[in-house]
């Protein structure tokens, strides 16, 4: 593991007219075996390994951050919008073209031993889900479901999900700026409960109350995931049309005042996730690097 070790003055200039909401205190590059190519990856809630989809091989990877140990846990998983509960159990998209040439999408659940659970059954539309604890809440052509990963009872928490374009908190369309020709992005709720944040197409980043009153304009970030209850992190890329030429990693308060570059345009640092404590993310070369916060 290479560490990049941030001085003060690499600090401040990172973070050249914007406030400090975290301190970082590195930021490692993960030696990944020969031939292993990170396209998107989730950090686990204990910060032990990560789960990754390949650039040219596909499927997902689970890999021990201490031992870089990889196994496959789905060939035909998706990690967009993956998730990773409190027990380590993954929980992820699987989509699969039928007969029929339409193409479907489950939700399954892998745990640390690696057993396969099914949550959802292949359907054509699985809108969104989220996971808290060990509790999982799907939503199924709009039908919410409230399910539970250790066989306990299950509990109900917000869940956003996007329906023909719209923002939507537990199967109810709120879409906080309009309808009328918006199209909703990457939604997910603050830990409390209380938040959603979303992108809006060309518009930018926003979040707002979880019942869609008080939209606040965020920035121009995409894939944004919560720090905590009161900050976000996510990239501004810039492409050509074609490749992305430029991409950083920024951290913003929920009023949208105040905002803080953890990485550099040249990093080309994209799709973050993080546990408080740690952010992963990939590059368009297939790197993998974590940020260490104090």
């Amino acid at each position: 593991m290479k560490k990049i070790f941030i001085s003060a003055m690499l600090l401040c200039s990172s973070v050249l007219g914007f406030a400090q909401l975290v301190e970082i205190q590195s930021i490692d590059k993960i030696d990944l075996p020969e031939g292993v190519s990170v396209n998107q990856a989730t950090i686990s809630p204990d910060g032990s390994f990560v789960v990754f989809s390949q650039n040219a091989k596909g499927g997902l990877h689970k890999m021990d951050l201490a031992s870089k140990e990889i196994n496959m846990i789905s060939a035909n998983g998706n990690s967009f919008d993956l998730k990773i509960a409190a027990d380590g159990t993954v929980v992820f998209r699987e989509s699969r073209t039928a007969e029929n040439k339409l193409r479907y999408t489950s939700l399954k659940a892998v745990d640390a031993r690696g057993v396969e659970t099914t949550l959802v059954a292949p359907t054509r539309d699985l809108n969104g889900f989220a996971v808290n604890g060990t509790n999982v809440m799907t939503v199924d052509n709009n039908k919410v479901e409230a399910k539970s990963l250790n066989g306990g009872a299950a509990v109900q928490m917000p869940v956003a999900s996007i329906r023909y374009g719209q923002l939507c908190i537990d199967g109810k369309v709120i879409s906080p700026n309009g309808q009328e020709g918006a199209s909703y992005l990457w939604p997910s709720i603050s830990p409390n409960g209380t938040k959603v944040c979303y992108y809006l197409a060309t518009k930018g980043c926003y979040v707002a109350n979880i019942d869609g009153s008080n939209p606040v304009y965020i920035g121009q970030l995409r894939a944004t995931k919560w720090l905590d209850d009161l900050t976000v992190v996510g990239m501004n890329d810039l492409d050509d049309g074609s490749v992305v030429t430029s991409s950083k990693l920024i951290a913003a308060s929920i009023d949208g005042q105040v905002k803080q570059e953890l990485t550099v345009d040249e990093s080309m640092a994209m799709f973050p996730s993080t546990n408080g404590k740690r952010i992963a993310y990939s590059t368009p070369m297939g790197d993998l690097f974590i940020i260490n916060l104090k």
